[in-house]
């Protein structure tokens, strides 16, 4: 599964509601990293963000907002999304957290985006159509263009992926990609030797 990660919308947060309102995606450019044994090759990645290039079934179900992409139990799940559509560009989802005092995690966390605190939100999918161009040259980097995609959960995260991608009503957030654990550490490996 890829993750991306976007920043929340801060004037969106109703606490009565107990909901906040997302961009998810805007489809940015991101770096990516393709590992085959001990071989590190990059690329940039696109994400077509369209209704026709985007399966939202999984997340108008009811798809979990976690913690940080952690989905080892329950406990990881802060929110769900309520709604998630695609418009102008960008993927913009309504998160709806517990009643106040059902979750003591859900509600530090609810209070930090009220405030501000907390932006950036991730988006973890899976790539389900794309075509490969090829780098042309020794500072290119081949490009993938994924052409069909399903998000399977939206993760609260600190750190930001798509610098467009922003709070819908403030300032974009500089980010960079999270990805799988594993991913992570073989490239480190990688780089260190």
């Amino acid at each position: 599964m890829q993750t991306r990660t976007e920043t929340f919308k801060r004037n969106t947060a109703d606490p009565a509601a107990r909901t906040v309102e997302v961009v998810w995606t805007t489809g940015a450019a991101v770096r990516r990293y393709h590992i085959d044994d001990y071989t590190v090759t990059p690329y940039q990645e696109h994400l077509v963000v369209t209704e026709k290039a985007i399966d939202l079934s999984r997340l108008n179900a009811g798809a979990p907002v976690l913690d940080g992409h952690r989905a080892s139990g329950v406990a990881d799940q802060l929110a769900v999304v309520e709604r998630a559509w695609i418009t102008g560009g960008k993927g913009i989802a309504l998160l709806r957290f517990p009643e106040a005092g059902t979750s003591v995690r859900a509600d530090e966390v609810f209070s930090l985006i009220a405030q501000g605190i907390i932006r950036n939100v991730s988006v973890g999918y899976q790539q389900d159509d794309y075509t490969d161009e090829a780098a042309t040259g020794v500072e290119d980097v081949a490009v993938r263009t994924v052409t069909r995609w399903t998000p399977y959960e939206i993760s609260v995260v600190p750190i930001g992926a798509d610098a467009k991608a922003q709070v819908r009503s403030g300032v974009a957030v500089r980010g960079v990609v999270v990805r799988r654990v594993a991913m992570r550490q073989a490239l480190a490996t990688r780089l260190a030797s």
